[in-house]
């Protein structure tokens, strides 16, 4: 079975929670103060500097420092596949902007490969805080009912207690501070470990008596919640569960509308158009709209959708995908303001748009999270 500590064997992370700064010119205080300051995209580098430098990158202190003073930042984490059978590698997106505007030059994909691994696929991650959850997958060719927690600031993990039952592509959502699992197994919809119920409080799972959706394929390819709801999407069909109500429905008018790499911004649902562009679902009004304002800005993104992701980054949308050219595989990422206005219409803004990786081979963005650390 997969084992979360092992998972960064061979490289790990600092503990130290206090690290010491005495070697620094300053006093230890007005040091670590400061260092709470510089932005997260000069991380890396900073960590690079000295091994002091690394271990209060990875303290519990200096996060502290940040919340304190309100330095804290929405960082994005991509999960990068180079091969079916190959475990995801992290990449976090480096954003400097210049002292005038953003520089969207600055802005790269940057490798974090102390980062605790996920399954080869199939795993349902989930940011809570600023611990990823991940529930699931794939190893070996075997689902599993391993879960662990990923604390993105020390870059360590800690075991959950294990699912019930083994799942992988399972449908997913956060309600009322507990995570619904639905399916994604091999038992049968009949079962009462077929939807499983973790209590975030308690951290603990129990058995849910929720009413099954002998419609709903047991591989899902996406899930979302909006207004407390969980919508799901199959290989053929969508459906919503309101798990206060116990209630399933058929969710047709989402159905010619979202695809894999959608994602939820202030209730509302975010998709790739059919043509060039990006729409709008309003669950309530169960109705798409196009988003305005942004087609003469966006990259020419036709014909991308399978291998994309968007995804809410403090209240912009974010929006990655690959493209072949010359031989090589470009990651794209578009980032938009957004606002509502009225009668119902959603406008953006294209802050910028460019390459933010080049690779000689071409890597599925299996993951993509917004982390506030």
């Amino acid at each position: 079975m997969f084992s979360p500590v092992s998972a960064n064997a061979g490289n790990p992370p600092p503990k130290c929670n206090k690290p010491t700064v005495s070697s620094l010119p300053l006093p230890d205080d007005i040091s670590m103060i400061c260092l709470a300051y510089v932005p997260r995209c000069d991380h890396p580098s900073l960590s690079e500097v000295c091994k002091t430098f690394n271990q209060i990158i990875a303290s519990s202190e200096l996060n502290r420092l940040r919340s304190l003073h309100k330095s804290t930042e929405n960082v994005l984490y991509l999960g990068l596949r180079f091969s079916r059978d190959q475990k995801p590698i992290w990449y976090t997106l480096n954003q400097k902007p210049s002292k005038e505007e953003s520089n969207s030059l600055n802005h790269k994909l940057v490798p974090y490969p102390s980062f605790p691994c996920l399954p080869c696929w199939g795993s349902n991650v989930i940011v809570i805080g600023q611990e990823m959850y991940v529930f699931g997958g794939c190893i070996d060719d075997e689902l599993t009912t391993d879960a662990f927690a990923i604390d993105c600031i020390t870059r360590t993990c800690r075991s959950l207690p294990s699912m019930r039952v083994a799942r992988g592509c399972a449908a997913f959502g956060v309600v009322d501070e507990k995570i619904y699992v639905l399916g994604g197994c091999n038992k049968k919809k009949s079962s009462k470990d077929w939807l499983e119920v973790f209590d975030l409080k308690n951290q603990t799972w129990e058995s849910f008596p929720g009413v099954c959706n002998k419609n709903l394929h047991e591989i899902t390819l996406n899930s979302f919640v909006m207004n407390e709801k969980i919508y799901i999407m199959d290989r053929i069909r969508s459906f919503v569960y309101d798990p206060k109500k116990n209630k399933w429905a058929s969710e047709s008018s989402l159905n010619s509308g979202w695809v894999v790499g959608s994602c939820v911004i202030d209730n509302m649902l975010y998709t790739f158009g059919i043509e060039k562009g990006i729409s709008v679902y309003d669950p309530k009004a169960r109705t798409w709209r196009k988003l305005k304002g942004v087609d003469e800005d966006l990259p020419d993104m036709r014909g991308i959708q399978g291998g994309s992701r968007m995804v809410n980054h403090g209240g912009k949308l974010v929006i990655l995908f690959k493209r072949n050219e010359s031989g090589e595989t470009k990651i794209w990422c578009t980032e938009i303001a957004l606002e509502r206005r009225g009668q119902g219409e959603h406008w953006g803004k294209v802050l910028w748009t460019n390459i933010v990786a080049t690779f000689e081979n071409s890597p599925t963005i299996v993951q993509c999270l917004d982390v506030i650390i």
